[in-house]
C-alpha cells in the first residue's frame, strides 16, 4: 500500500492530484455504498424480527399486516421527506 502511495506521488504534478482525487472519490463512493447496504440489511432484520414478536404474541395475520402498514411509511411518502 505504502508502495502504491509512493508510485502515484511520484507521477508529474498536475497528474498525481488527478488519481489521488479519483481514488479518493472512488473509495468514498465504494464506502457509501457498503454503508447504505449494511442500513438496508439492518432495516429489513428489525422488520422481520419485529414480525416474528407478533406472530409469537398469537396476533392473527390480519392484525399484524394493519399495525406493520401502521408502523411502517410508505416508500413514496419516505421520497418527499427526503428519507
Amino acid at each position: 500500500m505504502v508502495d502504491l502511495f509512493k508510485a502515484i506521488v511520484s507521477i508529474q504534478t498536475p497528474f498525481n492530484m488527478i488519481v489521488l482525487i479519483v481514488l479518493i472519490g472512488s473509495t468514498a463512493g465504494v464506502l457509501s455504498s457498503i454503508a447504505a447496504q449494511i442500513r438496508k440489511y439492518t432495516c429489513h432484520r428489525q422488520e422481520i424480527d419485529f414480525k416474528r414478536e407478533l406472530v409469537d404474541r398469537g396476533l392473527a395475520a390480519d392484525e399484524i399486516e394493519r399495525i406493520v402498514s401502521a408502523r411502517i411509511p410508505k416508500r413514496a411518502e419516505m421520497e418527499e421527506v427526503g428519507v
